[in-house]
């Protein structure tokens, strides 16, 4: 740490031929500095890397490092999705492949949580990406922030991985944070009007097929989790949309279908109301926990018992046994002026990212598992000494 090597990283990937020959080892290398001991002193790689603000290399940061740079095609976005890809791929040959993208993921992290240029950048230089400027909160499982007026890919991801995810080995940690990051994103939405033409109906689905999955399984969950925060946290999604939609979706017809889904699927937040009532009435671990969801479903409430009463009555005076989607939704719209909703506080606030204390634990364990990877897979008898100092010789 004294002799700072900084520079010479810079140098290396901003060099067409030494980044196509050294520009991987280059940023996992960066990565790993920047991580040396940076809890317990001031890690000047931290503090170098915040300041850069030069275009060209920050632009460069993100290129793809290969051997072959597959003749100047696709970015480091491009390369990423691949590798987060082959994460979910269960061949155990494809165990090092994880490891080796671990170090990238760390490196495209600490470039966005340090370098407030590097979005802007990032965004200018690569519009294909569909990324703007936002406030970021990246995290170990949180991507950065993409926001655009194109369907919005970092909502699919969560759709998908709140659909794809609801085992028997639950992974709560990763749920919270999924749900946390679309609160963000709409959090920003409603901020900065932004109306993205995105099929919001398939997040409404997913998130009450969540809350169904929780229902179901309430006594295993409870063994290991605190089920009740997620539900809550779900919920205020909800309420999110419920309280300032029309701020941020698309259509007033979003606003109708948003209605429609939770009339329709009335019954998972009657169940819900129904566990958490029963839950907070008692004395126990989750009393408190469960009263915060008995009080959040408050509007939602409101919303089924105001509509259902109505639908039905549409429905007999009209002698229709089911209704249509468009029947239903033409209810919903005539009886919008005598429904009553409670002002519920806070909705679009969240928590700022903070990587200490939360994430300290994590990011140790994350650069060992890096470090121990490298030392073994990195194949000195291949790197020829003559031809190293050759190359370096000329780097100030």
């Amino acid at each position: 740490m004294i002799n700072s090597i900084f520079e010479a990283i810079l140098q290396i990937l901003s060099d067409v031929s030494s980044r196509g020959q050294h520009g991987y080892d280059a940023v996992v290398l960066l990565a790993l500095l920047v991580n040396y001991r940076k809890y317990e002193s001031v890690n000047p790689y931290i503090v170098k890397l915040s300041i850069v603000d030069d275009e060209p290399t920050l632009d460069v940061s993100i290129l793809q490092y290969k051997d072959k740079e597959e003749e100047n095609q696709g970015g480091f976005f491009s390369t990423l999705t691949s590798m987060v890809g082959s994460m979910f791929i269960a061949d155990a040959d494809e165990k090092l492949s994880v490891q080796t993208n671990e170090a990238i993921l760390l490196a495209l992290y600490e470039a966005v949580h340090l370098n407030r240029n590097f979005i802007t950048v990032l965004a200018q230089s690569h519009p294909e990406i569909d990324i703007a400027v936002t406030p970021t909160t990246p995290t170990p499982t949180t991507p950065t922030t993409p926001l655009g007026t194109t369907p919005p890919s970092l909502d699919n991801l969560m759709v998908e991985f709140i659909v794809t995810h609801m085992m028997k080995d639950f992974p709560m940690d990763l749920y919270l944070r999924c749900v946390q990051i679309i609160h963000k994103l709409l959090c920003y939405q409603k901020k900065c009007r932004i109306r993205l033409h995105y099929t919001w109906r398939e997040l409404w689905s997913a998130l009450i097929n969540l809350l169904k999955f929780l229902l179901s399984n309430e006594t295993t969950l409870l063994a290991k989790h605190n089920i009740f925060h997620l539900a809550l946290l779900v919920v205020n999604l909800f309420n999110m949309f419920i309280t300032y939609g029309d701020t941020f979706l698309p259509t007033s017809n979003s606003y109708d279908e948003l209605y429609y889904e939770i009339v329709r699927m009335h019954q998972v937040f009657d169940n819900l109301y129904c566990m958490v009532l029963r839950v907070s009435t008692n004395t126990g671990q989750w009393k408190e926990a469960a009263s915060k969801v008995t009080h959040a479903l408050v509007n939602v409430r409101a919303i089924i018992n105001h509509f259902n009463p109505k639908i039905e009555s549409y429905a007999a005076v009209n002698h229709i046994s089911q209704l249509s989607e468009e029947q239903v939704l033409e209810v919903v719209r005539s009886n919008y002026d005598t429904l009553t909703l409670k002002l519920q506080d806070g909705l679009d606030q969240f928590e700022r990212y903070s990587e200490q204390p939360k994430e300290a634990a994590f990011f140790k364990e994350l650069v060992r598992s890096i470090s121990l990877n490298v030392r073994k897979n990195v194949s000195l008898n291949t790197l020829s000494q003559d031809v190293l100092l050759k190359e370096f010789s000329t780097i100030s």
